[in-house]
């Protein structure tokens, strides 16, 4: 235990120093932005997923929510980005409680299922809702709006800003998973039937890590929305919902910092792979089937034995 401490001693401080850096030693700048902002989507997916046990293939729906409602508001009512996020959690958050509450009283994959309907139908609401998103085109113009004296139109400071949301996702996510709330999403995951003999709803506690996981996901919305000045209709996609079940499995589902290593490394290798081959979708997905073959538990869990054991 001790060991384990004191590899925890310099971890920490490392990995903050590479996130500081992190912008230096990417191709360009807002890779290293994409790189956070799908770590805080994963995050929040692994409370939900991880710790909770509801594997959800709908949570697109979340993230594009959150960036769209970002994106309208920094189009239409010029408030200042902190709002348009804000709006974004709201909205999707308040999106996951009804959604939530209907696909919780199915178990398994049949819970999959009904998540991936739901999100499969506010995809084609804002396919079809042209004159509000754009269709397929997508939502052109989302401003940066200046904060008082810090300008958000400079890549690098729009890089400290999400910096500072994802050390804000990572501070919320620890007081959650370490909470008795946190706790008790642990227990119905292991045993559910034990949970409710011990006088704990199930129904009550997952729709709550549902929503709180689709507020992470909002928050990650809206920071995309910022930083790309524009909202495509993928970010609503299946695709974009496989991506984060894929980066929660290939860092290690339950853990908090593996879905975060996952989203970090996976958004940086299929940006490496595309920049030099068109059949990267190929190589990344062998990529996934040789991670999750090798590294059952997830990389995090994995590096973790090897390690913080030694």
């Amino acid at each position: 235990m001790e060991t384990k401490k004191n590899h925890l001693y310099w971890i920490v401080p490392a990995a903050s120093i590479a996130l500081l850096f992190l912008p230096f030693m990417t191709p360009y700048k807002a890779l290293a932005s994409q790189m956070l902002i799908f770590a805080i989507f994963a995050l929040g997916y692994d409370i939900c997923f991880g710790y909770t046990g509801l594997l959800s293939f709908g949570h697109a729906a979340f993230f594009g929510l959150g960036a769209y409602t970002t994106g309208l508001m920094l189009i239409h009512f010029a408030v200042p980005l902190p709002v348009g996020l804000l709006a974004g959690i709201l909205v999707s958050t308040a999106a996951a409680f009804p959604i939530g509450f209907l696909s919780i009283r199915r178990r398994g994959i049949y819970f999959a299922m009904v998540t991936l309907a739901f999100a499969q139908v506010i995809y084609f609401v804002a396919f079809k809702w042209r004159s509000l998103t754009g269709g397929d085109d997508g939502l052109h113009g989302v401003p940066r709006p200046p904060l008082g004296p810090i300008d958000f139109t400079s890549e690098l400071v729009m890089y400290y800003f999400i910096l500072f949301c994802f050390v804000l996702a990572v501070i919320l996510g620890l007081r959650i998973i370490h909470s008795p709330f946190g706790k008790t999403l642990e227990c119905l995951r292991e045993n559910e039937t034990r949970a409710m003999n011990i006088g704990y709803n199930p129904k009550f506690f997952k729709l709550i890590s549902f929503a709180l996981s689709a507020g992470f996901a909002g928050l990650a919305g809206g920071l995309y929305a910022a930083l790309q000045n524009f909202v495509p209709l993928f970010t609503l996609s299946l695709d974009t919902s496989g991506d984060i079940v894929l980066m929660t499995l290939v860092g290690g589902m339950g853990t908090l910092y593996g879905p975060v290593m996952g989203a970090l490394s996976l958004v940086y290798l299929k940006d490496l792979l595309s920049t030099y081959t068109n059949v990267w979708p190929l190589i990344l997905g062998l990529l996934y089937v040789a991670s999750i073959m090798m590294f059952r538990r997830g990389i995090f869990r994995f590096w973790g034995r090897t390690k913080l054991s030694s």
